[in-house]
């Protein structure tokens, strides 16, 4: 006697009319989704460590919520065609397509899902419809990518093959059960009715209920803490909710006095007390700004005394620099640029290069260095086109583009994402020593990116790396040093600013209960003045925002610009560093973290007592006016001026 898998189905018939058919099919799916979820607790159990037992389980419960509307709007043909009250509906040919359609409609929500399981390590996050700007973009090595990302994971296609075989099962196992209607009128009457029965639930659960307003991202942030979002709601949903929507919207919170005292972004006379003697940097000061990528604080030794060094270079570069405990404003390649070069952060759901915004006039960093003469240019090894890099250099004042195509020599190629950085940072090196100065350039390493290459000369040379990504630090951080020895032998090295900052923090950099909160932001921040033989090391919190008019006042310009950053050798400006993520924005601001969900604040905490997050002091009875009022100022000015094409004076 074998055991036959028929078993499995237990003692439920398999001949079922067409309305529990259904009603089979859409619980598997939302069993599926739940499994999915668990399955992203899991891998990513590093990020929900604080989570208590109890916790989760609500969280899991919660989040079915979540998976219920994304499955009425997925599946709302499969239910429409199942339950349309005709007879042709029980054509064998017509159930065969019926089947078809819940497969493959089905398995694209969950093929979303299951990329979040090993995406959420990236960007911290549940993707977003940004996702098709992305593979939309002929300048991606989209496909080349992906055959790695799935070589890397493969095991997960595996999960997915198991995913659908489930529904394959299901759907050909329950049959449906044809009638023999004996009063055609009732028939109808009934059929109709669990038509508009169907119709009625697929409704509700799509809107997540009965409320006034269809559920959003605002209802999963006043559920749960904002770092546990992610769990409760799935990818599916993620994407709809910012699909086709305006990215922002105009707010009203102050009067135009009230906010131009709370946050002005309008800035000028940029002032230098402290840090660094004025009388001792160049005038007309080349600026180079080195954007690496993926390297977070927790990497680098300086940061992190006692610490094995990935970045021995670097770790002496910061010796020799003035530094700050730097923040990125967003966790994604495409986010860094709009902060760096032009002071806008992103506090949006998409990239500000994926939004109406992009046509806005505004005054980057190459276009107002240029009114002072310099010569502007900006690097990436990458393909030309890569995350917009070009268009929005471009944009910023950058007259020059210079990407894979120009340095033209695709034997250096690393097969997926551009050139390698060592060759690349030469090049990059010869090219300045063609520029006029004063000039102001950017450069964006790539090696450190998955899926983690390295030239072959240097298998196995980093032996202090504990896996590919350490060792592609290591490899990034030798080709700074060579680039800076060889830099320090031309002409203008003495007369040359470097800004030494990261795009983001790499994979697995979330916040965790083991990890401060700025694992998930921390960022190298160090300007290097050859110059001046001055450092000093600020324990002050810097965001990308807050380069542009630091750069401001180095130059000696006297523009009047606008910038949601700060001048960092101001000792009169306020240090802050805000953030947006899956709808909440975050503002880290006199020790404290506040947290708001477009709303109110739902979440405060004492960073310089609680780095790890573990007492919201919301919940404990405390109020933050002060930094609610800030945030909210912030946000009425960056909103209103994106909307009113208002970033110039």
């Amino acid at each position: 006697m074998g055991f036959k898998l028929s078993q499995l189905y237990l003692a439920f018939p398999r001949r079922q009319s067409l309305a529990v058919l259904l009603l089979i099919r859409l619980v598997t799916v939302l069993l599926l989704y739940g499994f999915t979820r668990w399955l992203f607790y899991f891998v990513n159990l590093r990020s929900f460590m604080h989570l208590h037992v109890w916790d989760m389980v609500q969280l899991m419960v919660a989040g079915i919520r979540y998976d219920l509307v994304a499955i009425s709007i997925i599946n709302l043909p499969l239910i429409l065609l199942s339950t349309i009250p005709f007879h042709f509906r029980y054509h064998a040919v017509y159930q065969r397509m019926l089947r078809l359609l819940f497969v493959s409609l089905n398995s694209i929500g969950l093929i979303f899902n299951l990329i979040d399981v090993i995406f959420f390590r990236y960007i911290a996050k549940r993707t977003t419809s940004e996702v098709f700007a992305f593979f939309g973009n002929p300048a991606e090595n989209t496909t080349s990518l992906l055959i790695s990302f799935l070589s890397d994971f493969w095991y997960m296609l595996l999960v997915l093959a198991i995913l659908v075989w489930i529904m394959h099962r299901i759907s050909i196992w329950f049959i449906n059960r044809s009638p023999v209607p004996v009063r055609r009128v009732r028939w109808y009457v009934t059929h109709s009715l669990i038509f508009l029965l169907y119709a009625g639930l697929t409704v509700i659960f799509a809107r997540g209920g009965l409320q006034m307003k269809p559920i959003s991202l605002i209802n999963a942030a006043n559920t749960t803490e904002s770092r546990n979002v992610p769990l409760l709601i799935n990818t599916p949903f993620s994407i709809m909710q910012t699909m086709g929507k305006e990215s922002i919207s105009k707010l009203d919170y102050f009067s135009d006095s009230t906010l131009a005292a709370l946050y002005n972004p309008v800035q000028q006379q940029f002032s230098i007390n402290r840090y660094v003697s004025a009388a001792s940097i160049p005038t007309h000061p080349n600026v180079v700004i080195l954007i690496i990528e993926s390297l977070g604080r927790d990497y680098i030794g300086y940061y992190n005394p006692g610490q094995a060094g990935l970045t021995p270079f670097l770790d002496s570069l910061f010796q020799k620099s003035i530094t700050f405990n730097g923040f990125a404003n967003g966790k994604r390649s495409n986010e860094a640029l709009p902060s760096i070069l032009a002071s806008i952060p992103s506090l949006m759901d998409k990239e500000f290069q994926a939004t109406p915004f992009i046509t806005n006039e505004l005054l980057g960093l190459g276009s107002l260095l240029k009114k002072q003469g310099y010569q502007t240019a900006f690097f990436h090894g990458g393909n030309n086109g890569t995350m917009r890099f070009d268009d929005f250099s471009h944009i910023a004042g950058f007259d020059a583009y210079y990407g894979r195509n120009e340095y033209a020599n695709d034997s250096d190629f690393d097969g997926k994402w551009g050139i390698f950085d060592e060759p690349y940072l030469q090049y990059f090196a010869g090219k300045l020593n063609q520029f006029s100065q004063p000039f102001a350039v950017g450069l964006f390493t790539l090696s450190s990116h998955h899926p983690y290459q390295l030239p072959e000369a240097y298998h196995g040379v980093f032996t202090q790396a504990a896996n590919d990504m350490e060792a592609t630090f290591c490899y990034t951080d030798q080709a700074l040093k060579k680039f800076f020895r060889l830099a320090e032998q031309q002409p203008w090295f003495r007369n040359t600013i470097f800004v030494i900052t990261a795009d983001h923090t790499p994979e697995k950099s979330q916040f965790g209960s083991s990890q401060p909160y700025w694992g998930l932001y921390g960022v190298p921040l160090a300007f290097y003045i050859p110059a001046t033989n001055q450092a000093a090391r600020s324990n002050q919190i810097a965001q990308h925002a807050d380069i542009l008019p630091s750069l401001m006042a180095l130059t000696g310009s006297r523009d009047t610009v606008v910038a949601f950053g700060r001048n960092l050798f101001d000792s009169t400006a306020n240090p802050l560093a805000v953030n947006y993520l899956s709808g909440i924005y975050q503002m880290v601001w006199r020790d404290t973290l506040t947290v708001y969900n477009g709303q109110q604040v739902t979440e405060l905490y004492d960073l310089a007592a609680d780095p790890r997050l573990k007492k919201n002091l919301i919940a404990e009875g405390l109020s933050a006016p002060a930094q609610e009022k800030t945030l909210k100022a912030i946000l009425q000015q960056y909103n209103n001026r994106l909307i009113s094409n208002d970033l110039c004076p």
